[in-house]
């Protein structure tokens, strides 16, 4: 799907494809280097072309889940899951969101159309809780958010520990839709 942006130009939110898997490699390498708030240290990403291949082709085939790149003048630039907490009947009703978007295309709108793609995922497979984490002191990503409805119902403390020997919360963000 193409959105227009703030500054007025197009990017695309559109699923993965088999080809996209160096272009992911490239964000998701990047992105732990600009920022404390993902997951990983820069470094710990580790993987080949092949097994990114094979995770995209299988999240091709699940009905549990979908991957979307953010594509910007051509170049892939971040990229958001969206899948079932998990598959037991009882928890078909729960999905999480994920995203990752370069540093120099913050603010500009990407992650919120990235969102849209994903809840519009949530409504066609009849998901009415959608659950995030977020790093506490994540302003931008608390703010964009709260801005879909999402609302904090819990806190992680110490969820992630740095290199230097401190600690970040995390939030526990649900949205019902």
């Amino acid at each position: 799907m193409e959105y227009k942006l703030r500054n007025g130009k197009i990017v695309t939110i559109r699923k993965t494809r088999v080809e996209d898997a160096q272009e992911i490699i490239n964000v998701i390498s990047t992105a732990d280097t600009e920022t404390l708030f993902l997951a990983r240290n820069p470094g710990e990403f580790q993987t080949t072309l092949e097994k990114e291949i094979s995770i995209i082709e299988s999240v091709l085939k699940s009905q549990n889940s979908s991957w979307f790149v953010a594509e910007y003048e051509g170049e892939v630039v971040g990229q958001c899951s969206v899948g079932l907490v998990r598959n037991s009947q009882r928890y078909k009703h729960r999905a999480e969101v994920a995203f990752v978007l370069l540093e120099k295309y913050c603010n500009m709108g990407i992650g919120g159309k990235m969102m849209e793609e994903c809840l519009k995922w949530c409504v066609e497979n009849n998901v009415t809780q959608v659950e995030l984490d977020v790093v506490a002191t994540n302003q931008r990503a608390l703010t964009m958010y709260k801005n879909f409805g999402f609302e904090v119902v819990g806190t992680m403390p110490k969820a992630l520990k740095y290199l230097d020997g401190t600690f970040a919360d995390e939030y526990k963000m649900v949205k019902f839709l």
